[in-house]
């Protein structure tokens, strides 16, 4: 495992490179390669450990979906993104099953998640409506505002995990999710206000992919 996370993390390390280079072909094979990474790890982990017919398919599903995100993404935003609204869907349900079958949570004991991403939603439909001449989102406004609520559930999900259940896997698969997140809201601000900025692109891949290896760390440590 050591091994397997040296190499993963010196491979983010070259995508901070390959990332801004402009080389699509090398930003490509790095990013595959990290993605491909993650999704055998969790493969191994759930054949080894779980059911088929467990929830844990659930996450399984997510991560799959994320993958084929990756994959998308590098040569078309719109149909990555797809995937990757699909599988937060999954991730928030997962870890909302978690909530209720491992801590004895009913719903209304994290009801407040919502509360607080109708609220974050609520920022950005102001700010984006109020600003649009810095928040260049265009056409892509409503898209992004359907595809932000997700990600927001995901992650703020994934903060009352770190909060409502002990334990280092919970810890890590909230965290990984909170990052997730980091990673969307820091690519919307590259993408729609500050794209010119190469930090804010390298930290959108070590917030996501930071965030995939704790999700995926978070089933084997258990």
């Amino acid at each position: 495992m050591i091994i397997f996370i040296a190499i993963y993390l010196i491979a983010l390390c070259c995508y901070f490179k390959t990332r801004t280079s402009g080389n699509i072909k090398h930003r490509a094979i790095n990013k595959y390669f990290m993605a491909t990474m993650y999704l055998t790890l969790a493969f191994v982990t759930f054949f080894r450990n779980y059911e088929f017919a467990s929830y844990q398919t659930l996450l399984m599903a997510a991560l799959i979906l994320a993958w084929l995100g990756d994959i998308f993404l590098v040569f078309d935003f719109g149909r990555g993104g797809d995937f990757f609204l699909a599988g937060n869907i999954c991730f928030t349900l997962y870890e909302q099953i978690i909530l209720v079958d491992k801590g004895g949570y009913r719903f209304k004991d994290f009801a407040w998640t919502f509360a607080v991403v109708a609220v974050m939603l609520a920022i950005v439909i102001f700010a984006t409506g109020r600003w649009p001449e810095k928040i260049r989102m265009g056409k892509m406004r409503g898209p992004m505002i359907f595809y932000l609520s997700s990600i927001f559930m995901h992650g703020i999900t994934g903060l009352a995990l770190m909060i409502m259940l002990p334990g280092t896997s919970y810890v890590m698969l909230g965290l990984g999710s909170f990052l997730f997140m980091i990673s969307d809201i820091d690519l919307n601000v590259y993408r729609y206000i500050m794209n010119n900025n190469k930090w804010l692109v390298r930290l959108n891949s070590l917030t996501y992919f930071g965030g995939l290896l704790l999700i995926v760390l978070s089933t084997v440590y258990v």
